[in-house]
């Protein structure tokens, strides 16, 4: 049996149970079986958590990690270049690049506190890319969704559609353990593709989870026409939804992610207030290391500036203030930082349907807990949580424990080389790019 005891942590359970101050956590074989003050648990492995805030690990619904070895690439997204550039690139990539973007960006992850991630992988261009990239996550030792998306670069190596829909099929039996660390969603086309019904389909006669990028006005409407609509498909971006379509995706259950850094550049960010307040739940993610770093808390940090700025922008068009901020009333302002990181724990496992398993500290759940480090600089009062998102960094986070394992120790990944992550993105980029 292994154990593993934190101490004396100050533990944001995001449960009924609350916050408990110098609060010790012990971990059996990955599950969670006490919490409490003193306790203790021969041959266990003991991290001191003094001066640490203990969270939920933390959860990215929406990335591309096969984009990893091309970080830095896109520095803005402006001018089109992502669409025009990066993605028709998706046709020199190999399959071992894939498995290197799994590796190093789960790694990534893991250094600033991210212990699930949703792993959206629209490069799939041939039998062998999606193994590859389920292998590197799995090196990385992150907890990951790998969805299968359909939206690959064209042509591909697939003799026919059918032979793509028999590959995502062997994937999903060969890889999906819906209690286990890899589980298997997939990507359907946007809408108006002619295969995205049937993909659609595909995904439900397996009880999995799809997601559907909304980019376009209208789009969550046709939908909803066809009466496709439901829990089980997740929105992605959806900056030009409706109000009247949230309230359809609201009455289906139906969740949104949004993607701060891409859904904020010159385009309308309003739907995250509109969205939560016609009960649309709505989660987050990193999307495109080629643009941003791999770290899920610093893109909540991002919306809850953003977010501030729209609120006051509402507050002013429903009538004069004559102050320099509005007067705080009923959503207003709509997210505080416990909204922001209860949204990235339990409120996103629960959209994936693993909030049995992950997304709060409790006993008999998997030990998914990441440690921040609050004793530097003079210490913090106040809320854990407002620390976390607005102090800390990823300089913080001293402890990630997944599914029981200690994956960041003392803030280094363990076992991570950086000189062959280094030599694998380098060789990839040549290639790709010809930038070493």
């Amino acid at each position: 049996m292994s154990r593993l005891l934190l101490r004396q942590a100050e533990v944001v359970t995001m449960d009924e149970a609350g916050d408990l101050p110098a609060t010790d956590v012990l971990v059996e074989n990955g599950e969670i079986v006490a919490i409490g003050r003193g306790l203790s648990a021969t041959d266990a492995e003991v991290v001191d958590a003094a001066g640490c805030i203990a969270l939920p690990g933390i959860i990215d619904a929406h990335t591309c990690l096969w984009q990893t070895v091309l970080r830095n690439w896109v520095p803005d997204l402006w001018g089109g270049r992502y669409f025009g550039e990066l993605l028709p690139m998706r046709r020199r990539f190999r399959a071992q690049d894939n498995h290197s973007g799994g590796w190093i960006g789960g790694s990534e992850l893991l250094s600033c506190g991210t212990t699930t991630v949703v792993d959206y992988c629209h490069n799939i261009a041939g039998p062998g890319y999606a193994e590859a990239a389920i292998a590197g996550l799995k090196e990385s030792g992150i907890r990951h969704v790998f969805t299968y998306s359909f939206m690959n670069e064209q042509p591909d190596d697939f003799a026919h559609t059918r032979a793509r829909f028999a590959d995502a099929a062997r994937i999903f039996q060969q890889f999906h353990d819906a209690s286990g660390m890899t589980t298997i969603h997939f990507g359907i086309e946007s809408v108006g593709a002619p295969g995205l019904s049937e993909q659609l389909a595909f995904a439900r006669e397996r009880g999995a989870m799809s997601c559907i990028h909304i980019n376009v006005r209208d789009e969550i409407r046709r939908l909803q026409a066809d009466d496709l609509l439901g829990p089980d498909l997740l929105a992605i971006h959806g900056n030009l939804i409706t109000d009247a379509e949230l309230g359809a995706m609201a009455k289906a259950g139906m969740p949104l992610c949004f993607t701060p850094s891409a859904d904020v550049q010159g385009t309308p960010a309003d739907v995250v207030r509109r969205a939560r307040l016609l009960g649309v739940p709505v989660v987050y993610g990193c999307d495109v290391p080629c643009h941003v770093s791999s770290d899920t808390l610093q893109q909540l940090r991002y919306l809850f500036h953003v977010q501030g700025y729209i609120d006051g922008s509402v507050a002013r068009d429903r009538g004069p203030v004559h102050t320099r901020r509005p007067v705080p009333a009923e959503a207003m302002p709509l997210l505080r930082p416990r909204d922001l990181l209860r949204s990235a724990t339990i409120e996103a496992a629960a959209v994936l349907g693993m909030d049995s398993r992950i997304g709060s500290i409790a006993v008999g759940k998997r030990a998914d807990i990441v440690l921040v480090r609050k004793d530097g600089f003079g210490g913090a009062a106040g809320d854990p949580c407002a620390y976390v998102l607005l102090q800390a960094s990823a300089r913080n986070i001293d402890t990630v424990v997944v599914d029981g394992v200690v994956r960041v120790r003392a803030g280094r990944v363990e076992g991570f080389d950086a000189e062959r992550a280094s030599r694998l993105a380098s060789e990839a980029r040549q290639r790709l790019v010809g930038v070493a």
